[in-house]
C-alpha cells in the first residue's frame, strides 16, 4: 500500500468471489501439506517443490495450458531502498500504531491490526462522530466515537 499497490478484496465467507485463488489453494493443501513435513525444513522443502512444479511445468487451464513461468516478466518499477515516507492531509488526525496492534482515541486504546505496527494511520471525521480510517491512500476501517467500535 505504501507503495500504491491496490488491494483487492473479497467480502468474508465468500471465497467463489476469488475463485482462481482459492482453486490454488485446494491444490497447494494436496501436495504439499498432506502429509505435513516432520520438520519445518522438510515442510519449506515439500513447498519449494510444489512452487516450481506449479508454475513452470503444470500447465494452467485458465493461461490456454501455458505455465505461469511462461508469462511472468519482472516489474519495469525498481523497488526502493527506503519506503516514501506517509503524508496525510492537514485536517487528518495521526495516530501511530503501538506494538500491540493499537492506538489511542480519545483518552481510549482501540485495537486496529498487528500489520500496522509502529505506522502511521489517518483519521478523517466524515460524519458527526463518524471517523474514517486510512492507511496511506486507503480506507481500511471506520470508527464510531459514539460506541468506539472499528468497523471494516
Amino acid at each position: 500500500m505504501r507503495l500504491g499497490i491496490q488491494h483487492q478484496r473479497i467480502h468474508p465467507g465468500r471465497p467463489q468471489q476469488n475463485g482462481a485463488h482459492e482453486r490454488m489453494h485446494r491444490t497447494l493443501k494436496r501436495q504439499a501439506i498432506r502429509p505435513v513435513g516432520r520438520t519445518c525444513a522438510a515442510q519449506q522443502k515439500s513447498f519449494d517443490a510444489f512452487r516450481a512444479e506449479y508454475n513452470t511445468v503444470r500447465p494452467h487451464e485458465w493461461l490456454n495450458q501455458e505455465t505461469p513461468a511462461s508469462h511472468y516478466a519482472a516489474s519495469p518499477r525498481a523497488y526502493p531502498a527506503r519506503m516514501p515516507p506517509l503524508e496525510y492531509p492537514g485536517h487528518f488526525l495521526v495516530k501511530k500504531v503501538t506494538t500491540g496492534g493499537t492506538f489511542r482515541f480519545q483518552h481510549k486504546l482501540l485495537y486496529i491490526a498487528n500489520s500496522l505496527v509502529d505506522h502511521h494511520i489517518g483519521l478523517e471525521e466524515t460524519d458527526d462522530g463518524i471517523w474514517s480510517i486510512f492507511f496511506n491512500t486507503v480506507l481500511i476501517a471506520t470508527l464510531d466515537e459514539h460506541d468506539y467500535i472499528i468497523r471494516g
